[in-house]
């Protein structure tokens, strides 16, 4: 629960921070173009600054649980031996190797801007301690290298 907490955080900051930008565009905006009734300060005496920050909260409270999945991968074999390989698909796809512990593989961008974007909650976690792989992180890069997994699986399954 820890992990959705921390992820609810900092997405609030981050919406926040967003919209202070985009009040912050609108008002140096539409000084010389809007009339008194259109601008910023009528904007902001209605309420609505708080009817936002209750939007900001809703959404960052929901973002955690539809933001990241985990799936099962069954490959109906052990990754021990095909590690290696695994680990240089993810480099091919530039994401470093963060962790192998407890066979768990973690991975993270190598791209410091797209981790930014990302609000460093990037890691994709790869437990390979069954012949069904567990895989979480966020939803599209999860959903995308499981696609990714699953091929090199079956491309593993043909060979043999």
């Amino acid at each position: 629960m820890i992990p959705h907490i921390r992820r609810t955080v900092k997405f609030a900051i981050y919406l926040i921070i967003l919209l202070l930008l985009i009040l912050t565009f609108i008002y140096l905006m539409s000084k010389n173009v809007m009339s008194e009734n259109a601008s910023l300060n009528h904007f902001l005496e209605d309420g609505r600054p708080l009817q936002m920050l209750c939007l900001v909260v809703v959404f960052a409270v929901i973002y955690p649980f539809i933001g990241f999945a985990k799936v099962k991968i069954y490959l109906n074999q052990p990754v021990n031996e095909d590690k290696n390989e695994i680990i240089e698909l993810f480099a091919q796809r530039k994401y470093v190797l963060v962790s192998d512990e407890n066979k768990i593989l973690t991975f993270r961008p190598k791209n410091k801007f797209n981790r930014l974007t990302r609000m460093y909650e990037d890691l994709l976690e790869l437990d390979y301690s069954d012949t069904v792989l567990k895989f979480q992180g966020l939803r599209k890069d999860v959903y995308r290298y499981k696609r990714m997994l699953e091929e090199f699986a079956q491309k593993n399954r043909t060979e043999d």
